[in-house]
């Protein structure tokens, strides 16, 4: 049975900053989640994650409708999950003059499908910089995150973020504005997601946490953009922090079992008897 999954019309959050989208899950449970990456049509055009292959034929279209496959000078990687680094090579074949952004461990761990070109490869870690023409992305850890491996990104010239799976909540459907959601489902939501990605919430010290958060606050972002979440603005950025901080304190993430598993299976059963 196919997964539930759509391409979305790509989303203009800054000058030069695209988020290129993807749906999850519709049909399946009362919310879905995004699957986004991000395209910067700077004077030095960067892609930003590579998406996912379920449906690659559809984000390629979408990636490369912003910036012609030849005009992308860097490939940023925030981490080596499957929805972010599905169609890497295909974009590396599509994109000859592009350097790979990436970390040492990615490159480890890629190396079990296949052993990226390093000779277009420039390892960027934490904290540092790349000098993309008219503008300088800085690489720095997120507040939540399931892979060693991850590292945001952030834009100096726009004030965008890309928080990597960060920032992620569910949603009801399609939207594009947080404020669209009651804040109570907003917050249960956003929470129950950065619980699941970062189960290791439970064993946090609440005050090296919060110097985490704060190194981030301190970035200034005007804009963050989210793997998994509509894009958050404006006082939405605040609201998040304080969810944020709330981690810590907070039990594991009640997950799905069997019963639901099995639930699932009958509601996408039914879906194929219909059609």
């Amino acid at each position: 049975m196919d997964v539930p999954v759509r391409q979305l019309t790509s989303e203009r959050i800054a000058d030069d900053t695209y988020v290129v989208r993807q749906l999850f899950g519709e049909g399946l449970a009362p919310d879905v989640l995004f699957s986004n990456s991000m395209v910067i049509t700077g004077a030095e055009p960067v892609v930003v994650d590579t998406g996912a292959r379920i449906i690659g034929d559809q984000w390629l279209e979408a990636a490369f409708s912003l910036v012609e496959p030849q005009d992308v000078r860097w490939i940023y990687l925030s981490h080596d999950d499957h929805d972010h680094v599905g169609n890497l090579y295909e974009v590396l074949d599509r994109c000859p003059n592009a350097t790979l952004v990436m970390t040492w461990f990615m490159v480890e761990r890629l190396a079990a499908e296949a052993l990226v070109p390093l000779d277009r490869v420039q390892l960027v870690n934490d904290g540092e910089t790349i000098h993309a023409g008219d503008r300088d992305l800085v690489a720095v850890i997120p507040p939540t995150f399931d892979s060693p491996t991850s590292r945001g990104l952030f834009d100096s010239k726009t004030g965008v973020y890309w928080a990597v799976d960060s920032f992620a909540t569910a949603v009801p459907h399609e939207l594009t504005d947080l404020d669209e959601l009651d804040p109570e489902y907003w917050r249960e939501t956003f929470l129950l997601v950065q619980r699941t990605l970062s189960p290791w919430h439970r064993w946090l010290d609440s005050a090296k946490y919060d110097e985490h958060l704060d190194r981030i606050r301190k970035l200034g972002a005007t804009v963050i953009a989210s793997a998994h979440g509509p894009a958050t603005r404006g006082t939405q950025i605040e609201t998040s922090f304080g969810f944020l901080e709330e981690l810590p304190n907070l039990g594991p993430a009640p997950l799905p079992g069997q019963p639901e598993l099995e639930l699932v299976l009958a509601v996408m059963a039914s879906a194929v008897a219909t059609t």
